[in-house]
């Protein structure tokens, strides 16, 4: 009889998972992501949109509808593969998305959501600098960032896509994210 209650709670628990990670993706419940047949560029961009829809600024009630989102991709190169671009003028938070690929360290001052390929964490320091303390949201193409003070990491887990919140940058950076946002994480760092 425990062992059935046990059972029973795993699935409640999985299932549970299963649907705040599609609430999340902004996915069909019930289906999984790989029917969708979406690149891994596209995915990623998928996590960013929903990234800032389930980020909290400080004084984004201030800001207002006119004031874009600036969604930032430190350095050269274009780790989406063309798919950042669909997110251009999407919608998140009442606000546009603005998307700046290239942007150069001295540049990062202006961005609510900078992504750091691990090929540009080198310069990560410097872009920290230009943003003083302006509340920025560091993403990261892997778990790398998260020793450099960045508040989300991508991971691939079996083939697939998560991603782990780094909760000490954020809090000092004053952000904070919806609670879907952690439940779907793979892990939650304190």
């Amino acid at each position: 009889m425990k062992a059935r209650q046990n059972s029973t709670a795993r699935r409640w628990r999985l299932g549970l998972a299963a649907l705040l990670a599609a609430l999340t993706l902004g996915l069909p419940v019930g289906q999984p992501v790989r029917a969708q047949s979406l690149t891994e560029g596209q995915l990623r961009a998928r996590f960013l949109l929903n990234f800032l829809r389930f980020t909290e600024w400080p004084g984004a009630t201030s800001a207002g509808p006119n004031v874009p989102l600036e969604l930032c991709v430190l350095g050269i190169g274009d780790p989406f593969d063309g798919a950042l671009g669909e997110l251009q003028g999407a919608m998140a938070a009442g606000r546009k998305i603005l998307v700046h690929s290239h942007t150069s360290a001295e540049q990062t001052s202006e961005c609510d959501l900078l992504y750091v390929p691990d090929n540009e964490l080198r310069r990560l320091a410097s872009a920290r600098d230009a943003m003083s303390k302006r509340p920025v949201l560091i993403v990261g193409e892997s778990e790398a960032v998260l020793d450099r003070g960045g508040m989300i990491a991508l991971r691939n887990v079996d083939r697939r896509l998560a991603f782990v919140v780094n909760l000490g940058p954020a809090r000092r950076a004053s952000l904070s994210f919806a609670p879907q946002m952690l439940h779907a994480a793979a892990e939650v760092l304190p």
